[in-house]
């Protein structure tokens, strides 16, 4: 059984609302750190959840403070500001800067580089999007993807969808990429709960339900549980350490209508495989892996090394730590791995062989922002707190590409920013029950609140609405206010009965000479 968890959060206007940080500020002294809103401004939901695993995650807390205000001191001003640049630089339609593009079908991200639209992208733009409340660009994104790169069940097709395109929609290669699928499933399933869309959960459920065919088809190895690099083509006996996402597939566990034991049987194997393919020196993994995690030679020397693919893995296993810490011993121990390698090189390579052996590359932001994110799990070890000072302040001060390399390193920059703002939500389904009671004006739960403010609580599993009211009068009646009056010789000069206010003190001499009395109105 979980023990009581009472968390408070402000709300303004009635119960769902947004701002309730202010009134905070104005009107309560906290004397412990708690979260303060579990609703954006319209009413959608990532706050706390009852789960008798009980762990620390944001998931069962809702707790989302941002490293960057905690450890580098960066203001809510500060952040807003920075992601503001973030989405205007890559969002923004500038030529040498903007991923993002439209057309009649909708919205396309591009990698710049080689020219062409991958299902990787479109899935990253509709995951930041929803998480920066976004609505018109991810249906933008998600209206271009349905007509140009998925294989709809509707019509024929796998479930799946064509990793790579060009940029007038024709394919260019209609095999699929795991992370593109995986991607598109959790974005489709927090859109459709923030913003109560009915549609993009059917399609979610859909693609969710084509992941596991009971043959050698599936997304997933139906033998492993693991994310195969491709479940056709020959491709399904390995994997991609960075197609591991074990919160996502937490969440699939949760949410899938379909095949939830074959999630939660995925659920572990993903954090099994990411924790096997770190290497037990170097903390790093590499692009392409077994499913035991070793490294697997395919298409070229870079997929035995730490390459491309690779950068996301510590990403990964960070935001599986603050979204569930149900696997945190392990996770923060090849953080602790990976943070200690990157110190030792001096931030100067971006890529290596599993060992960290052959240096060769330059380290970059999208690597800068992964590895930040892994010292979610590091923020509690005091030995790391001038290191994960120095990890966190590089990924801060990375500034957005501009020029061709802009689309892979620029957007797994941004998501991990996303994560160490405190903005990569888990936006789940609305509560189905909420309770009201009021509490007297004054201390509550280590905060100090006054007349009229409004909070949400989270006790015993459950939602209140707290409405804070006028204390009320304390009766005091003087004979229950005050007991025990010494009368004492030189004060009262042996008076029996003293009139005090209208009271009187009636009492009894003791052998020194004192008087004890009990102050009574006077009749």
């Amino acid at each position: 059984m979980r023990s009581s968890k009472i968390i408070p959060f402000l709300t303004v206007f009635g119960l769902f609302a947004f701002g309730a940080s202010a009134v905070a500020q104005e009107s309560a002294t906290a004397e412990k750190t708690f979260p303060t809103q579990f609703f954006d401004k319209d009413g959608a939901y990532y706050g706390p959840d009852c789960d008798e695993t009980n762990y620390k995650g944001a998931y069962y807390t809702g707790d989302y403070t941002s490293p960057f205000k905690t450890v580098l001191g960066k203001t809510d001003e500060d952040i807003q500001k920075k992601l503001d640049q973030l989405w205007n630089h890559y969002f923004g339609g500038q030529a040498d800067k903007t991923v993002y593009y439209e057309d009649r079908d909708g919205g396309y991200i591009v990698d710049i580089n080689n020219n062409d639209i991958r299902s990787e992208g479109m899935s990253y733009g509709m995951m930041i999007a929803v998480q920066t409340n976004h609505k018109d660009e991810f249906k933008k994104l998600w209206n271009w993807a349905k007509s140009h790169l998925w294989h709809d069940p509707a019509r024929g097709g796998n479930g799946y969808f064509s990793w790579q395109a060009n940029r007038d929609g024709s394919t260019r290669d209609q095999g699929n990429a795991p992370d593109g699928e995986i991607y598109f499933m959790m974005s489709l399933l927090f859109a459709a709960n923030r913003w109560d869309n009915a549609d993009y959960m059917k399609d979610a459920q859909t693609i969710l339900k084509a992941c596991w065919k009971g043959n050698g088809n599936s997304l997933y190895s139906e033998q492993s549980y693991i994310a195969t690099f491709q479940p056709t083509d020959g491709n399904n006996t390995w994997g991609d350490a960075s197609y591991s996402l074990p919160a996502f597939v937490d969440l699939f566990s949760r949410w899938s209508d379909t095949n939830k034991d074959k999630w939660q049987k995925a659920t572990k194997a993903t954090r099994d495989h990411i924790y096997n393919s770190a290497n037990s020196k170097s903390g790093l993994c590499t692009d392409y892996s077994n499913f035991d995690g070793t490294p697997h030679y395919a298409f070229g020397n870079n997929s035995k090394r730490y390459s491309f693919d690779a950068i996301r893995c510590p990403m990964n296993y960070g935001m599986d730590y603050y979204l569930f810490g149900a696997d945190a011993e392990r996770q923060t121990k090849i953080a602790k791995l990976i943070t200690d390698f990157f110190e030792k090189d001096n931030y100067r390579h971006g890529h290596f062989e599993w060992d960290g052996s052959d240096p060769t590359g330059a380290f970059t932001i999208g690597q800068a922002g992964a590895n930040a994110v892994a010292t979610y799990a590091l923020l509690d070890v005091p030995e790391y707190k001038d290191l994960v000072k120095k990890v966190l302040q590089k990924a801060w001060d990375a500034k957005p590409i501009v020029g061709n390399e802009r689309y892979y390193d620029g957007l797994v920059h941004y998501l991990a920013m996303l994560h160490l703002t405190g903005n990569f939500k888990i936006w789940k389904p609305k509560p189905k029950n909420v309770k009201e009671k009021t509490e007297p004006a004054g201390k509550y739960n280590g905060a100090t609140y006054k007349e009229g403010d409004t909070i949400d609580a989270f006790e015993d599993c459950e939602l209140y609405k707290i409405t804070f009211v006028k204390a009320a009068e304390e009766k005091k009646d003087s004979t229950e206010a005050i007991r025990n009056v010494v009368l004492r010789n030189s004060e009262y000069k042996m008076q029996r009965d003293y009139n005090l206010k209208g009271c009187k003190v009636n009492g009894e001499k003791t052998a020194r000479g004192a008087y004890y009395g009990r102050i009574v109105p006077v009749k």
